[in-house]
């Protein structure tokens, strides 16, 4: 585990012990899921990831928000950084009229089609992620808990399905 700047950085092994570890003091009901488009595997070849984090950061900040949006980022390497200025009992700037009980995770990369292939250890990364935290938080896994964000109108925050 690794502490640099606004981030702590912690391998898939190290995640659940240290979860098990975090007060959470608001209800948190469900579980966002979002990608980056960019960065993507492209765009981060090879960066340091605290320079990947610190540039999303920066991107929202410049954007008038008081932090990063998400609480979590699962990196392609299947790191987990956790944002120390959006913790567990921050609301995240996720999806618009839907982040009060929710907790926002930015998967790195862009997913749409043509674009990157998620690696296995990503994919590891981001199963143990959400398991870890439906267990901690007692969320029921399904599509009304664990939600895409392009499930929701993005001016109204409204809940659509596509």
């Amino acid at each position: 585990m690794i502490r640099n700047g606004n981030f702590l950085l912690m391998e898939k092994s190290e995640f659940r012990d240290w979860l098990k570890q975090q007060a959470v003091t608001r209800p948190i009901k469900t579980l966002q899921v979002h990608h980056t488009w960019i960065p993507n595997y492209t765009t981060r070849k090879n960066q340091d990831p605290f320079k990947c984090l610190e540039g999303m950061r920066n991107s929202h900040l410049k954007q008038g928000w008081v932090d990063i949006g998400q609480n979590f980022t699962v990196l392609e390497t299947g790191q987990i950084a956790y944002s120390l200025g959006r913790g567990l009992n921050a609301i995240p700037a996720g999806i618009k009229g839907a982040n009060t009980n929710s907790l926002c995770i930015e998967i790195v990369g862009n997913f749409d089609i043509g674009g990157d292939k998620m690696t296995e250890e990503q994919k590891d990364s981001v199963v143990h992620l959400y398991a870890c935290l439906a267990e901690k938080l007692n969320i029921t896994v399904d599509t009304n808990h664990i939600v895409y964000h392009h499930w929701f109108d993005l001016n109204t925050g409204k809940r659509i399905d596509y």
